[in-house]
């Protein structure tokens, strides 16, 4: 290490403030018990530690502690067991496995969508051309197309080999580019689409225009990396919020939780009945995954009052 880099090293030092050494997992769970939290069964805790990391799991302490306020912020409220943070944070796996599984078949559906009708108007290579989409939108055009070369030069597939292979170009058509690009990346494409495009891939969408939908497609995919990279749920301020249909009752009294993982499951349950993917019983399994932990508060979540009586919640 030369001196100017142990100089940078030094500083990077000093600005470090952070003091927590590593702990054991035995010192883990003594932890635990300092903290007032009620232990029965400490080989069963000392497992879950051993499983679950201690830091993905301290997100699920908070409804079971003081406020962050007071002196005794980290400290368990009055008979809070394990089983009581342990039980949360199953319903919570439990949800994103539900939400992941859902939003796969809306994301399937969508890319499907958006390669037919597009490769319909322009046929396979269209999408290279910005005078087929929006040709005012230059730069989510070439952010767009960034994002396919990465995509392409990451892919493992064999049928991206073999394509460039058999007719000598490494330009994919529509319909096998919207199934390497990333849900995120969809959406980006969703966008550039012209007007009549985009109408046509959410003609099933009922009074869901296309303006609205496009901010719900970002949110999805927002929900959507929260599912896949394991992300708590339970209690969580969506980093992207959801828009509210100004023609759709069943969405306005919703208005207080866009932002809540609520809203999320109601989109999702709208766009399945839409699209006719009833049979994935969406609305089944979440009533039933809340039955299955009445402890937890869904208020949380955003859930309104009385809920099971919106009309998209309601049981037919």
């Amino acid at each position: 290490m030369n001196n100017l880099q142990e100089q940078l090293q030094s500083l990077k030092n000093q600005e470090n403030t952070y003091q927590k050494e590593h702990k054991t997992f035995e010192e883990q769970l003594e932890l635990l018990k300092q903290r007032d939290l009620i232990i029965s069964n400490p080989q069963y805790v000392l497992t879950k530690l051993q499983h679950i990391n201690y830091y993905r799991l301290s997100a699920y302490f908070l409804p079971f502690q003081y406020p962050k306020n007071l002196e005794n912020k980290n400290k368990f409220l009055p008979d809070t067991t394990f089983e009581n943070i342990i039980k949360l944070y199953y319903f919570d796996t439990e949800l994103r496995k539900i939400i992941f599984e859902a939003i796969e078949v809306i994301e399937i559906y969508l890319r499907t969508q958006i390669a037919y009708h597009h490769a319909k108007s322009y046929d396979a290579f269209g999408y290279l051309d910005i005078s087929t989409l929006r040709t005012n939108k230059q730069t989510e055009f070439d952010e767009l197309h960034k994002d396919i070369l990465k995509e392409k030069e990451r892919s493992k597939e064999v049928f991206i080999r073999h394509f460039k292979n058999k007719y000598n170009t490494t330009d994919l058509p529509i319909w096998t580019v919207v199934e390497i690009i990333s849900f995120g990346s969809l959406s980006k494409l969703f966008m550039l689409l012209q007007e009549k495009e985009q109408n046509e891939v959410i003609s099933s969408m009922g009074e869901i225009n296309k303006v609205v939908f496009f901010k719900w497609f970002k949110a999805l995919s927002s929900v959507r990396n929260a599912c896949a990279h394991h992300s708590r749920l339970w209690n969580k301020t969506l980093g992207v919020s959801f828009e509210v249909p100004r023609k759709h009752e069943s969405f306005k009294e919703l208005s207080d939780s866009k932002n809540k993982i609520f809203f999320a499951l109601t989109v999702i349950e709208y766009i399945l009945t839409c699209i006719g993917e009833d049979e994935l019983e969406f609305k089944a399994k979440i009533k039933s995954l809340i039955k299955k932990y009445p402890e937890v508060d869904i208020e949380k979540m955003g859930f309104i009052k009385n809920w099971e009586n919106n009309p998209i919640w309601r049981d037919k």
